[in-house]
């Protein structure tokens, strides 16, 4: 019987990513939806909430000293990734004494398909 095995590929980001645990607030076409940003990097975030934008959606992120524009480049369970429009300081965002990265477990792959330009599924 053969068998076929998959490994997730290694995870090779620019930049660190740092778990936040921040509350926040996502604007899109007129609705504002609080959630809570999980991990942060310098040009992405993890939001978790009830109700989120489809991928594609332009949002604007506000959290304490942090208001900015992003994209939503995938979307889960309760959750979705944001590709943020200039660089900021996730340092400033979390605003803890004891900051960490996230833990270079491996994690479950998401494959994006571009579907149309600047849409992705």
């Amino acid at each position: 019987m053969n068998s076929i095995h998959y490994r997730p590929q290694v995870q090779r980001r620019r930049e660190s990513r740092f778990i936040a645990n921040a509350r926040a607030t996502l604007l899109w076409d007129g609705v504002t939806e609080p959630v809570t940003i999980l991990n942060i990097s310098s040009y992405g975030a993890l939001v978790t909430g009830l109700y989120l934008p489809p991928i594609g959606a332009r949002v604007t992120v506000i959290a304490d000293y942090l208001e900015v524009c992003g994209t939503v480049i995938w979307c889960g369970v309760e959750r979705c990734g944001l590709l943020l429009s200039r660089e900021i300081d996730p340092l400033a965002v979390i605003a803890e004494p004891s900051v960490s990265t996230v833990d270079p477990t491996p994690q479950r792959e998401i494959s994006l398909k571009r579907i149309a330009p600047g849409t992705y599924a």
